[in-house]
């Protein structure tokens, strides 16, 4: 299994980051005395930030405890990531050489090697 993240930390950060830049963005031009407690504010508010940035990045425990050793066998995310480029590589090449080779085909028929036989006058 591969290592994942907890999505609920990260969306506590961001709801966390939202909520205090729309408390740091009340106050336009703050008064004098109002200044020192908006710097106590940023501290704290980075501070925040920090812990919850720390616990975001933190692993599961789950798989500290998965060994190095085990093996589950083939990994399918393999083909669910190269079958659509498999496919849509195939039907592009199906498209190109089929063309390809209706004008070889064409050309061969031809006693002056005109590639026009057999199509109307305004193809």
């Amino acid at each position: 299994m591969a290592r994942g993240r907890s999505s609920l930390a990260a969306l506590l950060l961001t709801v966390a980051a939202i909520c205090l830049s729309y408390q740091l963005q009340k106050a336009f031009v703050p008064s004098a005395p109002r200044v020192g407690a908006l710097a106590v504010q940023r501290e704290q508010a980075a501070a925040l930030g920090a812990v919850l940035t720390a616990a975001a990045a933190v692993p599961a425990p789950v798989l500290a405890a998965r060994g190095e050793d085990d093996e589950e066998g083939f990994d399918l995310r393999i083909i669910v990531i190269i079958a659509p480029a498999l496919v849509a590589v195939s039907w592009a090449l199906f498209n190109v050489w089929r063309v390809l080779f209706r004008q070889t085909v064409r050309i061969g028929e031809s006693a002056s090697g005109s590639s026009k036989l057999g199509l109307g006058a305004d193809d």
